[in-house]
C-alpha cells in the first residue's frame, strides 16, 4: 500500500504542473472567446466602425483581434495590419527616444531645451528657456496643450502639453543630427520589429489604413503628415504597439532603472477642467506616462485623441498584463471601460480623470438625439426637439453645449441649422454674451464677415472685457478691409507660393491662389498682405508664406484665431 501511495504521489507531482498550464491555457483560450464575442456588441451599442485590439499576458502578445471596417464608405474591413493614428500615444514612444538619449549622456533631463535648441515660436516669452526634459515629460512646461504661449511658469503646475512633445522632439532631432522619426526608427522601431509603425506617412499605408469617422459614423479622410510631431504624428497598428508594451515589460530598449524611473510618479495631475487646479486623488504622472494604483501595483496607461480616431492602453508591469486598442471613431471612450474590463478587473481611475462620457448616460443619448433631428429633419424639427427636452434634459440646452452642437452641425454644411440653434439662445436671452460670441464665430468660419463684426460688437457691448471679442473684432476689421480694398500681389510672386508643403497644397489658377489640406476642401485665398491670405469662407485660418534670404519659399505658417501657429515646409523643388 505505501508503493502504491508513493507512485501516487509521484504521479500527481509530475501531472500537476501540466494540469495548471492547461487550465491556464484553457483560461487564456475562454478569454479570446468572448472578447470575439462581446466587442462587437460593444461597438454596435456605440456606433464604432472599426477597432483592432491586442492583450498582453506574461509579457508577450498573447491575443489580438480586429473588428468591422475601416471605412465606412468603402466598407473595407479592418485586419491586423490596418494603420491606425495613434494619436497622444504618440508621446510614449517619444518619451523612450528621449531616456535613450538620457541613459548615453546626450540628454540631461535638467538642463534647458533652449540650451540644445532655441524654439523661436516661443521666443517672445523668455520664461520658456526654463523648459527642460523632465518639464516635458511631466507636463509641467507651462505650455498650452498647443500654442506658442506660456500660460504658467515651467515647473509650477501639471498642465498636459502637446506643444512640449513636439519642442522635444525637435531637440532629439538636433542632437541626435537625425530626424525624430530615423532616430526612433533605428533605436525602437527596427529593433523591436515594429514595421508598421512611423512618426510620418508612408505611401504604402494608403492601402489600409483607418479612416475616422465623427459620433453619428461618417467617415472623412485624414491629413498625411510629412514632417514627424514628437506629441501627436505617429501612425501603428495595434500589434506594433503591444510590442513596444512588452518591451516595457522586459526591459527592452531601455535599461531596467530607466523605465524604473520613467513609470515612478512625478508630478500628482490636476483635476481636468478644474479651475482651481485641485490635484486628483488618483492619477499621477511618470515619464511620458500617466500612473493610477490598481489592485497590487501602479498602472501605466496614456490615451489618444485625435477627435474621430482614437486609443487607449494600460499595462501592468510587475505581472507584465497589458492591453491597447484603437478605433476609427469619435465614440470610443463610451465603450472603454467596459472594454478594459473584459480583460483586467483593476480598478481605472483615469477615466474619472479624463471626464469622457460613458455608453448609456442619458444627456449623451439625448444630444445626439438632438443632432440627429437637426441633421436628417432639418431646422424646425430640430427647434421643436430643443423646446421638448427644455423640462427632461435642461443642461442639455447649455449654451455651452449648443455651441458643441451648432459648431458640428455646421461641420456638416448645415449652416442654417447652426445658426438657428444660436438665434434660439439669444431670443432666450437677449444678454447671453456667448451666443453672441458664437454666433460671431460661426459668421466667421462661413465666410459672413460683417455679420460676424456685427455679433461680436454686441458681445462686447454686453461685455467690455470679454477677451474672445477683443481678439476677434480687429482680426475681422482686417478680412473686411482686405475685401472693401484688394491687396494686389505679383503674379511672379503667386507663382512662387503655389506648391506643396506636406498635407497642405497651394494652386493657382488664373492668377488666383487656391488652398487645399489633405481630406479637407479647396478654399480661395485673399491677400492680406504681400505674404499673408485667409481663406475665403473660412476666417478664421490664415496662411503666411516664409521666404529665404535668397527669395525662396521655405514653408508656410498656419495661423489660426487665437494665436496658435504651426509649420509645414516646402517639398522640395527648383524655384529657380
Amino acid at each position: 500500500m505505501e508503493a502504491i501511495m508513493k507512485r501516487y504521489k509521484l504521479y500527481v507531482f509530475f501531472l500537476l504542473p501540466f494540469t495548471i498550464l492547461a487550465l491556464l491555457n484553457c483560461n487564456l483560450l475562454n478569454l479570446g472567446k468572448k472578447l470575439e464575442k462581446e466587442i462587437p456588441k460593444l461597438m454596435e451599442k456605440a456606433n464604432i466602425p472599426g477597432l483592432s485590439m491586442a492583450v498582453i499576458r506574461d509579457g508577450e502578445i498573447f491575443w489580438s483581434g480586429s473588428f468591422g471596417v475601416r471605412n465606412r464608405e468603402t466598407n473595407e474591413s479592418v485586419d491586423k495590419n490596418t494603420i491606425f493614428e495613434a494619436a497622444s500615444l504618440t508621446k510614449t514612444i517619444t518619451t523612450a527616444a528621449a531616456l535613450k538619449l538620457v541613459e548615453r549622456g546626450e540628454l540631461d533631463l535638467d538642463k534647458s531645451l533652449a540650451e540644445y535648441l532655441p524654439y523661436p515660436k516661443l521666443a517672445g516669452d523668455e520664461r520658456y528657456k526654463k523648459i527642460t526634459a523632465r518639464h516635458v515629460l511631466t507636463h509641467t512646461t507651462g505650455l498650452p496643450n498647443w500654442g506658442n504661449k506660456l500660460i504658467r511658469e515651467p515647473g509650477e503646475l501639471y498642465a498636459y502639453s502637446g506643444e512640449g512633445f513636439l519642442y522635444l522632439g525637435r531637440t532629439i532631432a538636433k542632437i541626435t543630427g537625425m530626424s525624430l522619426e530615423k532616430f526612433a526608427k533605428k533605436e525602437i522601431f527596427e529593433p523591436l520589429g515594429m514595421s508598421r509603425t512611423s512618426y510620418v506617412w508612408k505611401n504604402i499605408y494608403a492601402e489600409n489604413i483607418s479612416a475616422g469617422h465623427d459620433r453619428h459614423g461618417f467617415a472623412s479622410q485624414r491629413g498625411r503628415a510629412t514632417e514627424p510631431n514628437g506629441g501627436a504624428s505617429l501612425l501603428t497598428t495595434a500589434l506594433d504597439y503591444a510590442t513596444f508594451l512588452c518591451s516595457i515589460m522586459n526591459n527592452q530598449v531601455l535599461e531596467q532603472k530607466t523605465i524604473n524611473m520613467m513609470l515612478t510618479p512625478h508630478v500628482r495631475v490636476t483635476k481636468r477642467r478644474d479651475p482651481e487646479h485641485k490635484l486628483d486623488e488618483y492619477v499621477s504622472w511618470g515619464f511620458g506616462w500617466g500612473i493610477q494604483p490598481g489592485k497590487k501595483e501602479n498602472g501605466f496607461w496614456h490615451w489618444g485623441d485625435n477627435g474621430e480616431l482614437r486609443a487607449y492602453t494600460v499595462s501592468y508591469r510587475e505581472r507584465k498584463e497589458g492591453l491597447v486598442f484603437f478605433a476609427n471613431s469619435e465614440n470610443l471612450f463610451l465603450i472603454a471601460e467596459p472594454l478594459i474590463s473584459l480583460v483586467l478587473d483593476d480598478p481605472q481611475h483615469a477615466f474619472n480623470w479624463l471626464t469622457y462620457k460613458r455608453y448609456g448616460d442619458p444627456e449623451w443619448t439625448a444630444l445626439i438625439t438632438l443632432e440627429k433631428t437637426f441633421l436628417e429633419e432639418g431646422e424646425k424639427a430640430g427647434l421643436d426637439k430643443m423646446e421638448e427636452m427644455k423640462s427632461q434634459f435642461p443642461d442639455i440646452l447649455k449654451i455651452t453645449n449648443l455651441n458643441d452642437i451648432a459648431q458640428y452641425l455646421a461641420s456638416k454644411d448645415k449652416t442654417e441649422e447652426a445658426t438657428s440653434i444660436f438665434k434660439w439662445a439669444i431670443d432666450s436671452d437677449p444678454k447671453l454674451v456667448i451666443a453672441w460670441a458664437g454666433l460671431g464665430r460661426l459668421y466667421l468660419e462661413t465666410g459672413k464677415n460683417i455679420e460676424s463684426l456685427e455679433c461680436l460688437q454686441m458681445a462686447q457691448t454686453l461685455e467690455p472685457e470679454n477677451s474672445f471679442a477683443k481678439m476677434c473684432i480687429p482680426w475681422i476689421k482686417e478680412l473686411i478691409q482686405a475685401e472693401e480694398k484688394p491687396v494686389l500681389i505679383p503674379e511672379r510672386l503667386l507663382k512662387k507660393y503655389a506648391g506643396d508643403y506636406g498635407p497642405r497644397h497651394v494652386y493657382l489658377r488664373e492668377g488666383t491662389l487656391y488652398y487645399k489640406r489633405d481630406g479637407r476642401k479647396e478654399y480661395k485665398l485673399m491677400p492680406l498682405t504681400q505674404d499673408i491670405f485667409t481663406l475665403v469662407g473660412y476666417g478664421v485660418f490664415r496662411l503666411r508664406f516664409v521666404l529665404d534670404k535668397n527669395g525662396n519659399v521655405t514653408k508656410a505658417t498656419g495661423i489660426y484665431l487665437g494665436g496658435r501657429t504651426d509649420e509645414s515646409l516646402r517639398d522640395k523643388i527648383n524655384q529657380t
